[in-house]
């Protein structure tokens, strides 16, 4: 369809909302929603996967900007857009074949240099990576995202004291970006600085006080510190704003076999391997919690999956043994009770006599005794051994 076609349709197609102004943007969901269904053209599907990438709806986001892309397959900044869901989705990839796609087609933006940065940080291309934020930076010397990239290599590279700087002038020209917050805390946490990790931690929670991913921070540091039960209650917050946080199940089943609460830890191991089966060496820790409660034949089937698919697995090799030999010991201690044929009748265990209720005869001697020997005194006559 023609732009002029909806125009008479009454179609109107408003600009990208400012980031930030929740208001402007859910306005403008609701009028390009209203204008794709009066068939609006590419633009409107582009714009409104911008706003659902905003909204977490990555999803629908993807659909909106391919439906974009099929219907004008020229415009860079569709590519662009196409390449921050990928990014959102975590198909670094496919993101940045887009963007690279963007760049060709004429896009020149700090916006794309700075993903393109990003993009190919991820792939450890370091130097090609600092030529793209470089190139923002000069097209825009106070991009916080930037500095918060060159800050990202400096820390994979090792170089804490610089990474540390860069995150601080990223967080000054950019104080609502979540990823500073969580590195600088991430960062100080493994340094043993809990003060330090809890402030940044708090900070970011009093812009983003619903973010799951900052109460699962703020729980690892105080997991590192060793405070169990407030490293609990965080992750227990986490999993209740984002119920398929599997990292936060996990920790709550490792703080609960602390605690040696097997059956609890089961339940949250068996969580994650739901929601993320190949979750590195979960059987191991199910088959543990197994063994622990005394369900050996359960333990042995966790157990003998964790060593296919590892065999350098030495804990799941030792539960293994464990539970088979703990297996053969019970089976053969029921099987002195239970033996495999038809039951028979069980004798009464033997009691001893109750000397009150029995009435005693006393045996008078005759009077006279008989010479010879007869029969019943040639027979032995035993006592009854109580």
């Amino acid at each position: 369809m023609s732009c002029g076609r909806d125009n008479r349709q009454g179609a109107r197609i408003p600009d990208y909302p400012k980031p930030g102004d929740s208001s402007r943007t859910e306005g403008a969901f609701r009028a390009l929603t209203v204008a794709i269904n009066q068939s609006a053209p590419a633009s409107a599907y582009a714009k409104r996967a911008a706003i659902l990438l905003t909204m977490g709806r990555v999803n629908d986001a993807l659909a909106d900007i391919d439906e974009a892309i099929s219907r004008n397959d020229n415009a860079g900044l569709y590519y662009l857009t196409r390449a921050q869901i990928f990014r959102a989705l975590q198909q670094p990839g496919k993101a940045l074949e887009n963007a690279q796609r963007a760049e060709i087609l004429g896009v020149d933006t700090p916006e794309l240099y700075t993903l393109q940065g990003d993009l190919l940080q991820q792939q450890n291309q370091f130097n090609k990576a600092r030529l793209y934020v470089a190139k923002a930076l000069q097209m825009a010397p106070y991009d916080g995202e930037a500095y918060f990239f060159n800050g990202l290599m400096a820390a994979k590279q090792g170089d804490t004291a610089q990474a540390l700087e860069l995150y601080q002038q990223s967080l000054r020209l950019k104080p609502r970006y979540l990823e500073t917050y969580n590195q600088l805390a991430s960062i100080y946490r493994s340094l043993g600085n809990r003060n330090a990790a809890l402030a940044y931690n708090e900070q970011a929670l009093q812009y983003f006080p619903d973010n799951a991913r900052l109460r699962f921070g703020r729980g690892l540091i105080y997991h590192t510190s060793g405070e169990l039960d407030s490293a609990m209650a965080c992750y227990q917050q986490t999993v209740k704003l984002q119920p398929s946080y599997y990292q936060a199940f996990f920790q709550i089943g490792l703080i609960n076999q602390k605690y040696r609460n097997y059956f609890a830890a089961l339940t949250n191991y068996q969580r994650v391997q739901q929601l993320r089966p190949q979750f590195p060496r979960i059987d191991t820790y199910i088959g543990y919690c197994h063994e622990q409660t005394g369900q050996y034949d359960a333990a042995i089937a966790a157990y003998t999956k964790a060593t296919q698919q590892n065999a350098a697995d030495r804990q799941a090799t030792a539960g293994l043994w464990r539970s088979q030999r703990r297996q053969y010991a019970g089976n053969s201690y029921n099987s002195l009770i239970l033996p495999n044929k038809p039951a028979e009748p069980v004798a009464p265990a033997r009691t001893r006599l109750d000397t009150t209720r029995v009435r005693i005869t006393t045996i008078q001697p005759k009077a006279r005794v008989m010479t010879s020997e007869s029969d019943s005194l040639r027979r032995t006559i035993k006592p009854i051994v109580n």
